[in-house]
């Protein structure tokens, strides 16, 4: 969606024409954004209750950078195509197989836009764990995660995000969509890890909706047995823990001040002083946090501070492995843990 509200604000600029959009709609923060960063001119008009109709209507073009199936806009779009064809411009995602949204309206009178996207054969060669040993400029070769004592070790497990990483403004989220090439603006576990090699500090944020103090959560659990043990929370729509993160050695922890989890029932937070607050954790009713042996840190983990020895890199695959490694300039271990073959 970024790349074709990107697409949209060069065709304006070229044209010399003026942007319209009315506040209040879900568009409007991104568009107002892009006309900002691409220098185009722009039109802001109040938001008024048939703002939708009226934005389709006034335009002399409109481009559906996103439509959702038997939504109101989608009928708009539909009538504004039949009135006046090639006015109504609809992306096109050459990569979706369910395109009877597109074709109806491309029938009625709009335009489909591709965009280019990258070529894959579906022939590329399988890395194996010896491929890894001769990246360029990789200062950590990586092992079987058999070979480490995790017991001697906090997890910090890394997972996808869903908008602006930690501490980082909406403005910033909005650039990278726009002008970053798709992976460098990717939110996988993957690119999280990979953030935190490059910046070597994992950043405090909230670990709740009700909790407003930034944290960094680590488990005392080893990792063979947290990853065996992992599940996934339907609710939230996402594993408990994935096979992506980073260790660290339990008295090196300690030393840049992260403790263990205080667990009670909620009347006990009361009972804690300010500065201790962000460590409590109610047992739970219907899961027992408990389990999860849990340390935080109230504030962003340096891990520049730390000697390498006492830091460990995990992911789940050699591709995984070659992405952290060109980011690894420090040269902490790095070990493979593959979630599948460890005993449940």
């Amino acid at each position: 969606m970024s790349q074709q509200i990107a697409a949209s604000m060069q065709q304006i600029k070229r044209d010399d024409a003026t942007l319209l959009v009315f506040r209040g709609t879900a568009i409007a923060p991104w568009a107002i954004h892009a006309a900002g960063v691409f220098s185009v001119s722009m039109l802001v008009l109040d938001e008024t209750e048939d703002r939708d109709r009226l934005m389709i209507a006034l335009a002399d073009r409109v481009d559906g950078v996103y439509v959702r199936p038997k939504g109101k806009i989608t009928g708009l779009l539909k009538r504004r195509a039949e009135i006046n064809s090639g006015i109504v411009r609809v992306a096109i995602d050459i990569g979706d197989h369910h395109r009877s949204l597109e074709w109806d309206l491309l029938g009625a009178g709009a335009v489909g836009r591709y965009l280019p996207t990258d070529h894959h054969t579906g022939d590329e060669v399988p890395i194996e764990l010896q491929d890894l040993m001769e990246i360029p400029g990789a200062r950590a070769q990586p092992s079987n995660h058999n070979e480490v004592d995790w017991s001697q070790y906090l997890v910090h497990s890394t997972r996808a995000m869903s908008g602006p990483w930690p501490g980082q403004t909406w403005d910033q989220y909005r650039d990278d969509l726009l002008l970053a090439d798709p992976q460098s603006a990717s939110r996988d576990a993957i690119d999280s890890l990979c953030r935190i090699v490059r910046q070597q500090r994992i950043i405090a944020g909230a670990v709740t909706s009700r909790r407003s103090t930034p944290v960094v959560c680590l488990s005392e659990v080893p990792l063979p047995e947290l990853i065996g043990r992992r599940t996934y929370r339907s609710h939230l729509h996402r594993w408990d823990y994935e096979p992506f993160g980073i260790a660290i050695r339990r008295d090196a922890a300690l030393a840049l001040g992260i403790e263990p989890v205080i667990y009670g029932e909620p009347g006990r937070e009361r009972e804690l002083a300010a500065g201790e607050k962000y460590r409590f954790q109610a047992t739970g009713k219907t899961h027992d946090w408990t389990a999860e042996r849990e340390w935080r840190s109230g504030r962003d983990i340096d891990l520049s501070a730390v000697d390498a020895k006492d830091i460990r890199i995990f992911v789940p695959d050699a591709p995984s492995a070659m992405r952290v490694l060109q980011a690894n300039r420090v040269g902490w271990p790095v070990s493979i843990v593959n979630a599948d073959s460890i005993d449940r």
